[in-house]
């Protein structure tokens, strides 16, 4: 099978930039032109700013797989895995491992269009930032499914959500794949299910390209540990009573279920890539540093809350001047939300275990840095809308304060953890691969 996957991936062309919503729509426009007959497109939807949410077509086996581009729209390796997929799914009937692939495209075009402003520069972790944007958790179209908890029901799909809901029960797929990436740290999996043999296949595409293997914590709520850098993909049900038992209200923290709740009733596997766009090996360091690991997670809890009144602050002090019109604001109000949930968990923490330096630095530059970055950016981004809306000396004022606050974040991560890049071309093969490989193993009959 492992040569199997490296015939049907192949070499995938050396490439410094993400492809745009527009870039990736047109590829696919001239390859329809280029290969006749073997690609179908179809619109299943439109996104609420009105843009297009297209189906491509693939192959015409009896067995369904369904492939996700950017279910978060900062999140855009898929969409460049997708592009090389497609390039050598239509080149060889053969190479479709007897299935009907069924790749959308983008399933979050409106806020990807917000991101793509550093899709094609120089990749460092503070210049994304400065051009970054992250939807609300009730705005993200993957976790708006409808279920219920505890007799309510829970979820409001959005149109994004609705077209994916009906090409689930369209094809009804056997496999289902989200394209994700993280920003920072290891490369990991959440899979439904498998077995020894499956998880080293997927974590052995992140050691062949160099990319270290996420072993810390899952970061949802209620995910068991499969293997290191495996997780279970749990139910929307194990997430919340995880939060409950957490101190958590989980309505205050979801806004609906995950594709496995809607997905499960059709007996469907899923499995989602998470990929670094930069690594560092301390992320590793298994030396332990003396430190018990719920001293580690409490004063990351701490830091959270420091987000979180820092940008609460500010929205506060401007409040007579938003309207909720602007996509930064809401994702800001939400970012304080989700800061203040996951400050509670992090702190309920009672591990005696000591942390290593890894999970040190994980916690300090992955999930602080992580947390700190993206705030700070859309936050400087509502500003500087807000401004050329109709200045003001007031807002003006908070631009500068906050723009020193952000430049002293941005020089702690170049200065202690800038992050090695991961060349394009790297992470679209083990994307490509763990898909290939999930494939051939619903091809067999093999636990997914």
């Amino acid at each position: 099978m492992v040569d199997q996957v490296s015939k049907i991936v192949g070499a995938v062309e050396r490439i410094d930039s993400f492809p745009t919503v527009d870039e990736l729509s047109e590829y696919v426009d001239k390859l329809v032109d280029a290969v006749p007959g073997r690609v179908t497109v179809t619109e299943i939807g439109r996104s609420r700013g009105g843009d297009p949410i297209r189906e491509v077509r693939v192959g015409s086996g009896a067995r369904q797989v369904v492939v996700i581009g950017n279910p978060h729209p900062n999140e855009p390796i898929g969409m460049a895995t997708i592009r090389h997929l497609l390039g050598r799914l239509t080149a060889d009937d053969a190479q479709t491992l007897g299935a009907t692939w069924h790749f959308v495209l983008c399933l979050d075009p409106d806020g990807t269009r917000l991101n793509e402003g550093w899709f094609a520069a120089a990749r460092t972790r503070t210049g994304v930032a400065r051009d970054f944007y992250r939807p609300p958790a009730a705005e993200q179209p993957e976790w708006c499914f409808p279920t219920s908890w505890r007799g309510t029901a829970v979820g409001t799909p959005l149109p994004e959500t609705r077209a994916l809901m009906g090409l689930i029960d369209r094809t009804r797929p056997g496999l289902i794949v989200s394209l994700h990436n993280a920003d920072f740290g290891g490369g990991f999996f959440y899979t439904t299910g498998g077995d020894p043999d499956y998880w080293t296949e997927l974590t052995d595409q992140l050691t062949t390209a160099g990319v270290p293997i996420y072993d810390g914590e899952p970061d949802v709520p209620g995910a068991s540990t499969w293997a290191p850098g495996v997780f279970e993909l749990p139910s929307f049900q194990r997430i919340a009573e995880t939060l409950v038992a957490d101190g958590v209200e989980p309505l205050a923290m979801m806004y609906g279920g995950g594709i496995r709740d809607y997905a499960t009733p059709h007996g469907t596997a899923l499995l989602v890539c998470e990929l670094p766009m930069w690594v560092d090996s301390r992320v590793t360091d298994n030396t332990p540093s003396g430190h018990s690991l719920a001293s580690v997670l409490c004063s990351t809890a701490t830091a959270y809350e420091e987000i979180a009144d820092i940008v609460s602050g500010v929205l506060d002090r401007i409040s007579e001047r938003l309207t909720g019109r602007s996509p930064f604001e809401r994702a800001l109000t939400d970012t304080v939300r989700a800061l203040r949930g996951n400050a509670i968990a992090k702190r309920s923490a009672t591990e005696s275990c000591t942390a290593t330096l890894g999970e040190i630095f994980i916690e300090n530059y992955v999930w602080i840095g992580v947390a700190r970055l993206r705030a700070g950016g859309m936050l400087l981004r509502l500003l500087d809308e807000e401004l050329r809306h109709e200045p003001s000396a007031e807002v003006a004022a908070e631009r500068a304060h906050f723009a020193a606050v952000f430049e002293k974040w941005c020089t702690d991560i170049e200065t202690n953890a800038p992050g090695q890049p991961i060349p394009v071309h790297s992470l679209v093969t083990i994307q490509s691969s763990a898909i290939v490989t999930a494939v051939g193993r619903l091809r067999g009959g093999l636990p997914l």
